[in-house]
């Protein structure tokens, strides 16, 4: 699943790749990842979260597109808006077009969403579509330690099994960890030991 979004990113596989799963199953933090991971290659990528997007009118976004790579989290959010999944209908044909890459996440598969527009539903279907494993105990060690290397952080089997003894288990909640301390990591010049993890942790 990694390395399909970063060669998304970088223009080496699939232009258009959908994320689905349950809440807090980590949709919203790979795409944050998945932007992180452009600036850092030089990729122009522009992420929105649908759900906002709803709340204002299309024509305000006629901008769409003018980056590389193009990510909307929460896409089911437009299911039912005539407008918005015209606007998306139109957005994927641009996509195929070779205008720029899409990638976005949505809360269940495409089949079951609540969409009246059918050709963008079978357009949603063209490209690559990724389930994200339920989090359960035996899936989390795996899932946290490729969040973090998405994010650049390598977590040593000690440092990641302090990280959940002494944390939540909950997804969401170690995904919120990993950025507190990338950015701890990153202040501090050092790399994440317990310590470090101590130290950053006891700010918040």
């Amino acid at each position: 699943m990694v390395n399909s979004l970063q060669a998304l990113v970088v223009d080496k596989d699939e232009a258009q790749l959908g994320l689905w799963g349950q809440p807090a199953s980590g949709k919203t933090h790979l795409l944050n990842a998945c932007a992180r991971f452009a600036r850092d290659h030089g990729v122009s990528l522009q992420l929105y979260d649908a759900t906002q997007l709803v709340a204002c009118a299309v024509e305000e976004f006629d901008g769409f597109g003018q980056c590389e790579v193009l990510a909307v989290d929460n896409l089911d959010a437009i299911s039912g808006n005539a407008a918005w999944e015209s606007s998306f209908y139109q957005i994927i044909n641009r996509c195929r077009q070779g205008e720029y890459r899409f990638v976005y996440s949505l809360s269940r598969k495409v089949e079951d969403l609540g969409i009246q527009l059918e050709d963008l539903r079978s357009r949603l279907q063209w490209g690559l579509m990724l389930q994200l494993p339920d989090t359960s105990e035996s899936d989390l060690r795996n899932i946290v330690q490729q969040r973090a290397r998405l994010l650049g952080i390598e977590l040593t089997p000690e440092v990641l099994s302090y990280l959940l003894t002494h944390h939540s288990r909950n997804l969401a909640s170690q995904m919120a960890i990993l950025q507190t301390l990338d950015g701890a990591s990153l202040s501090e010049k050092r790399k994440i030991t317990i310590p470090l993890i101590k130290q950053a942790m006891a700010c918040q």
